[in-house]
């Protein structure tokens, strides 16, 4: 060591870059629309049998981002959220479980 002390790093002198703000709401897809309802039936292949608040009886499967953690069950009589598909209204992804 040379006895001198160490420099440090210069810091930038023009403004902070600060992160974009997340939206509140993720992009929806425009091919599908968002219910609501409650699970019917639990069948195998992890898909359900959802009936929506019109009445409508939907075979849905988790989204992905639930299936990932394994830690969200969904079990017949949950409320859930869906995304229904508008080519097939018989179609549709779980996409939120409410407590």
């Amino acid at each position: 060591m040379s006895g001198q002390p160490r420099s440090r790093p210069r810091r930038p002198s023009g403004p902070r870059r600060v992160a974009p703000a997340r939206p509140a709401e993720p992009e929806r897809d425009p091919q599908t629309y968002r219910t609501t309802g409650t699970v019917k039936t639990v069948l195998r292949d992890a898909m359900f049998l959802v009936v929506t608040e019109q009445g409508l009886e939907v075979m849905a499967r988790a989204a992905g981002r639930m299936r990932r953690g394994r830690k969200i069950r969904i079990l017949a009589g949950d409320a859930v959220d869906l995304e229904v598909s508008l080519y097939d209204p018989t179609r549709g992804r779980i996409v939120w479980r409410h407590v």
